[in-house]
Order: C-alpha cells, then sequence, then structure tokens
C-alpha cells in the first residue's frame, strides 16, 4: 500500500503544475493496464491518494516510484502487505 501525498506540486506555477498533473494521470493509467497499481483511493480533504501497487520486489517498485512524473514534489510512505491467513481460508472455503 502507498500513501502519495503530492500537495507539493500546487508549489509550482500553474502552467508547470498543470503540466505535471497531465503527464502524472497519462502515467497512471499506462500502470493500471499494466497491472502495476490495482487500485486508488482519494482522501477526503487532503491532495493525496491511497493505493494497492504490485511489483515483482521492492527494487522494481522504486523503479516505478522513480518514473513518476509527480514524484519530485511528492512525500511518500510505502507500507508493504502480506496475504492475511483469513483471506486464504475464505478462498479454500469459497472455491
Amino acid at each position: 500500500m502507498i500513501h502519495l501525498d503530492g500537495s507539493r506540486v500546487y508549489d509550482l506555477p500553474a502552467q508547470e503544475r498543470d503540466e505535471v498533473v497531465k503527464r502524472e494521470h497519462a502515467h497512471a493509467h499506462e500502470l493500471i493496464a499494466a497491472g502495476v497499481l490495482k487500485h486508488i483511493w482519494r482522501v477526503p480533504g487532503q491532495r493525496g491518494n491511497v493505493g494497492i501497487w504490485s511489483a515483482a520486489d521492492a527494487d522494481a517498485l522504486e523503479s516505478v516510484l522513480a518514473s513518476l512524473p509527480i514524484r519530485p514534489y511528492a512525500d511518500l510512505k510505502v507500507t508493504p502487505l502480506a496475504t492475511h491467513p483469513l483471506t486464504l481460508e475464505a478462498a479454500e472455503n469459497h472455491g
């Protein structure tokens, strides 16, 4: 899970900010299509989002995060997640 706070992009001049945001949205669509960005939610009252990302390993995730146009203006908090045993049990009982 990644919490991305891109608030600092709003410190840029409007034209530069709009270009970064436009490139970020286009790149996000590519990441969704590639299966890297699985789910994304807005954080109400903030200019941030929380997403579920998938990568082969930490190095691959770092590479993807470095490719984000908004990265120089974003604060990221990465929380690795593992499958909970209850999820496995539910899948076995309903599969």
